[in-house]
């Protein structure tokens, strides 16, 4: 097709100059792309855009370096918008994985400062001297210390912790709390 006519129809925004304009032009700018953007598919879509953005749009074109300066520019502007958003997407997906991150570290602290309050909320509604052997317990303390401090015999202790835990367990379970950690008091 002469240079002339096509440039005569695609100013009448003919068909014709399309189907023209795309097999002169589509391998050009495919190759052209790959040179700035890597993914096959994400080219393809890109050149196929430029073809696209060209309809209905007023297309006056002096001569053929005109039209070319056009295609190539927009396929250009077109890898660069779409390497501008994937940078943007890359750092907003590092942003989300290091968010949720943080957020589940904050929700798994949120966690274990609840059922730690209700373990201790449990502890202090035991009766006095087991709630002592338990928190003794919490706090790392070994039995046969426990009886030291609170000065009575490491079987007392012994008996003290075995029916805290159990009454602590049936606090925790009334409340639907059972933790896996607290059958080792």
């Amino acid at each position: 097709m002469n240079e002339h006519i096509l440039l005569e129809q695609l100013s009448r925004d003919d068909d014709r100059a399309y189907t023209v304009l795309y097999k002169l032009f589509y391998v050009p700018l495919l190759l052209f792309s790959r040179k700035y953007v890597h993914d096959e598919e994400a080219v393809k879509d890109l050149v196929q855009e430029v073809f696209v953005s060209m309809l209905g749009r007023k297309k006056d074109f002096e001569n053929m370096i005109a039209l070319k300066e056009y295609l190539y520019s927009s396929a250009r502007n077109g890898c660069i918008n779409y390497l501008r958003h994937e940078k943007v997407k890359g750092r907003f997906e590092s942003y989300l994985l290091r968010e949720g991150d943080e957020m589940d570290l904050f929700w798994d602290r949120v966690m274990e400062e609840d059922i730690y309050a209700r373990l201790l909320w449990a502890v202090d509604h035991l009766p006095r001297q087991y709630r002592n052997v338990i928190r003794y317990t919490l706090e790392g303390d070994k039995i046969s210390e426990i009886a030291r401090k609170m000065d009575i015999a490491l079987d007392t202790a012994k008996e003290y912790k075995k029916e805290g835990k159990r009454r602590l367990l049936f606090h925790l379970r009334s409340l639907c709390l059972l933790v896996p950690s607290l059958f080792s008091l």
